[in-house]
């Protein structure tokens, strides 16, 4: 049985072109591919949070911590009600969560890390749950939430 091959005829400068064509196009996809990687293995989905002490928000003597999370990264507050509160920015992973909180008198960084752990949930139901130690998600935001927030979101970006 004989076999045919087929074999386009280029000259030899089209073909190194393509070649380099085809190299540049897959270079260019990496940072994207890299992008979509660390945002699809994000353990929480892009969003505001709110975790306390106290699965029943402000309550007095109680720590909160109020956040954003974008990708990997987090802009948020650790705040006890009628009390002053600290900003922090941070990676977000399956296992921890590694904080710079900023002493809002000194205005000093300090590192922190705490204890997550990621669960799946069950099929039909959105992102996975993050549990962190020595916190409950607590679902909806006060005012006062809102306002810590984008007081720490601003001072983040006067940062950067």
């Amino acid at each position: 049985m004989a076999y045919l091959s087929f074999r386009p005829h280029c000259p030899k400068f089209i073909q190194s072109a393509l070649v380099l064509l085809s190299a540049t196009l897959l270079s260019s996809l990496s940072p994207i591919t890299a992008l979509a990687d660390a945002v699809s293995n994000a353990p929480l989905a892009d969003g505001v949070y709110l975790y306390g002490q106290q699965s029943v928000a402000a309550q007095p003597g109680s720590i909160y911590m109020v956040f954003e999370v974008t990708g990997r990264q987090t802009v948020g507050a650790f705040y006890m009600p009628s009390s002053s509160f600290d900003c922090f920015n941070g990676d977000i992973s399956s296992t921890r969560l590694d904080l710079n909180v900023i002493d809002s008198y000194e205005q000093t960084s300090h590192p922190y890390s705490l204890a997550v752990q990621s669960e799946t949930l069950a099929a039909g139901q959105v992102g996975p749950e993050l549990s962190i130690s020595g916190f409950t998600p607590i679902s909806a935001l006060s005012e006062l939430d809102e306002q810590i927030l984008e007081t720490c979101q601003t001072v983040q970006a006067d940062i950067i």
